[in-house]
């Protein structure tokens, strides 16, 4: 392996430090995230809920709405001759107090727990003292199973500016309350809500009276929602102050019955929601066609009526939205718990650019699948934006960081290989950078190998160096390997090595086009070589230069090729018998001065039918043993006497 450089070094260094600051991000923006960061939760949220869908409502709570329904059959009876007096003055809002003192006597009788009017009856009536004394009568018989609805307004005067007021029925606080309470304001809950926006989510009603009205140094008072449970003898099974709505799905969700229905008698007696009422807690209230005004949801606008329900059914199961944990610490903690398990594991595997793509995609994944079923089942908001926009953005660092290391690496391969192989294998190679890798680490390949060497280099470099021809030797020499280069490259070869005046090319490393294929090149190349060295040798004696001559060597069989040495100094190379054995062939080519090359019989056998070697006979060769040589002639040659080896052959050497 190559020893790391110093653009690795700063790279191993600078990733880590990106990492930890991608982990800090994320633990600031779930734990004390601004105020624009806080809305674009609000959406992923709101987009969790949508996944989540609509859930059942609790069967105890029944909705009774003044409708577009009620109000037309109001306007339907009043044109009668003689209309009902229940009908009477119906057909617009609002309606008159004994109305509603006749819906609390027919929900009441017919087994309602609580009742709950979400109307401020501000002031005296408009139709009378005896609206008012129906509406107080039916109070005083249900006390302590009614709540009425009060509300904070606005208010503007001239010197102290903008201020809060409570608006509450005064008329009637006497009437719902209960002989011997202490209560200010028994029986009264607030109606508003503070609406979302700004980054914050759709809080329960008890927020607004519990914690916005003393922030703004006001007495506390308990939301409708609250009273209307204590009235029906129930409590919230969770902190409702610090709970945000849980919303149930796109209005209407909640059991609910037009409030003409209630008061006509004829209707009510065979209504068939009317069992539902039993046991109930009853909420009334206006819910007429809003054109899309009310609360904004996931699921739509909540009408006020809607919101209470919610609020109600929310506080009774317990299942409020609340973030988790609560402790801003807490979720700093959670948030950057998967970031730093990512950014550990895509540090060990940094080498790995597939790897990392498959962890960051399992990791966001899991990170949403796990936010979502906390929503779905405890009913808690898990960070979800902050660790999954580190994670995204780690994600991105480390993959423009794989990107620009594979560039490097692909640029490493090509020149490593571009020094042995032609520009066209060196593509095809790349094209699997991983088979690439292989090749270099080590592979058994099966080739055939080519030694090229100057016969009788040694005695001419002695001779011309005597006669101060060094430079031109030298010159001559570098002359006749790039020709050899370019014949060996044009076939297909790739160089292995220069050893002196001898060249080592293989075919079939680091790709092979078949054995036959590789073989039959391997001898064309060979017959090349021997017709450009003669095109040189043509040129070199027409400007005075000494000609030279060279032997060719083939043996195929298995090489081991992979890139060999020391960290300082690695070659792509082969080694094993087979070379040894073609080394051994090219130093018997001085037996035979007019053959083209010689060759081991395995690859005479793999050109048989393509080219026509002949048998040399055997020969001894050293390390090697006995070996049947096969060779050719040089093509401006016949074919001479060969020569018979004996007991006085000489063994061929290195």
């Amino acid at each position: 392996m190559p020893l790391p450089t110093a653009r690795t070094l700063s790279r191993q260094a600078r990733l880590p430090l990106i990492s930890v600051g991608f982990v800090a991000v994320a633990g600031l923006l779930a734990g004390w995230p601004p105020r624009l960061w806080r809305g674009w939760e609000r959406i992923v949220e709101a987009e969790l809920l949508r996944l989540r869908g609509g859930r059942p409502v609790p069967a105890n709570v029944v909705l009774v709405a003044i409708d577009d329904a009620s109000l037309q059959q109001g306007a339907w009876f009043a044109a009668e001759p003689e209309p009902p007096p229940w009908a009477a003055g119906t057909s617009t809002l609002p309606w008159p107090r004994a109305r509603y003192a006749e819906l609390i006597e027919r929900l009441r009788a017919a087994g309602a727990r609580a009742v709950a009017i979400n109307v401020v009856f501000e002031g005296a009536s408009g139709r009378g003292a005896a609206d008012d004394a129906a509406l107080r009568a039916a109070l005083h018989r249900h006390r302590g199973h009614v709540a009425l609805a009060a509300e904070v307004t606005e208010t503007q005067d001239s010197q102290a500016g903008t201020g809060l007021a409570l608006v509450l029925p005064e008329s009637f606080s006497a009437a719902l309350a209960q002989p011997g309470s202490v209560v200010d304001h028994p029986g009264l809950g607030l109606a508003n809500i503070l609406p979302p926006g700004g980054g914050e989510p759709l809080r329960h009603p008890e927020f607004f009276g519990s914690v916005l009205l003393p922030a703004q140094q006001l007495e506390p008072f308990p939301a409708l929602s609250t009273t209307v449970l204590a009235q029906a003898g129930l409590a919230s099974r969770q902190p409702d102050r610090r709970r945000e709505l849980n919303v149930y799905g796109a209005e209407p969700r909640f059991a609910r019955i037009s409030a003409w229905e209630v008061l006509d008698p004829s209707r009510w007696g065979r209504h068939p929601l009317r069992p539902r009422v039993a046991g109930a807690v009853v909420l009334v209230g206006p819910v007429v066609a809003q054109g899309g005004v009310g609360l904004p949801t996931p699921f739509g606008p909540l009408s006020g009526l809607e919101t209470l329900a919610t609020a109600t059914a929310n506080s009774l199961a317990g299942d409020g939205l609340a973030p988790w944990p609560a402790n801003p610490w807490g979720r700093a903690a959670l948030a950057m718990a998967p970031v730093a398990l990512a950014a550990l594991v895509l540090q060990r595997q940094s080498s790995q650019a597939g790897r990392r793509a498959g962890l960051l995609t399992a990791l966001l994944a899991l990170q949403v699948l796990v936010a979502w079923g906390a929503l779905r089942w405890t009913h808690r908001w898990l960070p979800l934006l902050p660790p999954v926009t580190a994670l995204v953005a780690l994600a991105a660092v480390h993959g423009v960081d794989a990107y620009r290391l594979e560039g490097r690496e692909r640029r490493r391969l090509r020149r490593t290989f571009e020094r042995y192989v032609a520009p066209s294998v060196v593509a095809e190679i790349l094209a699997t950078p991983e088979e690439a890798e292989t090749i270099l680490r080590g592979k058994p390949l099966t080739v055939t190998v080519l030694f090229c060497d100057i016969k009788g280099f040694t005695t001419m470099t002695m001779r011309r160096s005597a006669a101060g021809q060094t430079g031109a030797l030298v010159a001559q020499l570098n002359t006749y390997l790039a020709e050899m280069v370019e014949v060996i490259t044009a076939h297909g070869g790739t160089i292995d090595k220069f050893i002196g005046d001898c060249v080592v090319a293989v075919f079939g490393s680091p790709l092979s086009r078949g054995l036959h294929d590789e073989a039959v090149a391997a001898v064309r190349c060979a017959l090349a070589m021997g017709e450009a060295l003669q095109r040189l040798n043509d040129r070199w004696q027409a400007s005075g230069e000494e000609p030279i001559a060279n032997g060719v060597g083939l043996a195929s069989g298995t090489v081991v090729a992979g890139q060999i040495g020391s960290p300082r100094r690695m070659e792509f190379t082969v080694i094993g018998e087979t070379v040894n054995l073609a080394a051994r062939l090219e130093s018997l080519t001085r037996q035979f001065p007019d053959a083209a090359l010689l060759c081991d019989q395995t690859t005479a056998e793999l050109v048989a039918g393509t080219l026509p070697l002949e048998s040399m006979g055997c020969w001894p060769l050293k390390g090697v043993g006995d070996v049947t040589v096969y060779g050719l002639p040089r093509p401006s040659h016949p074919r001479p006497g060969l020569p018979q080896p004996g007991p006085g052959a000489p063994e061929a050497s290195s």
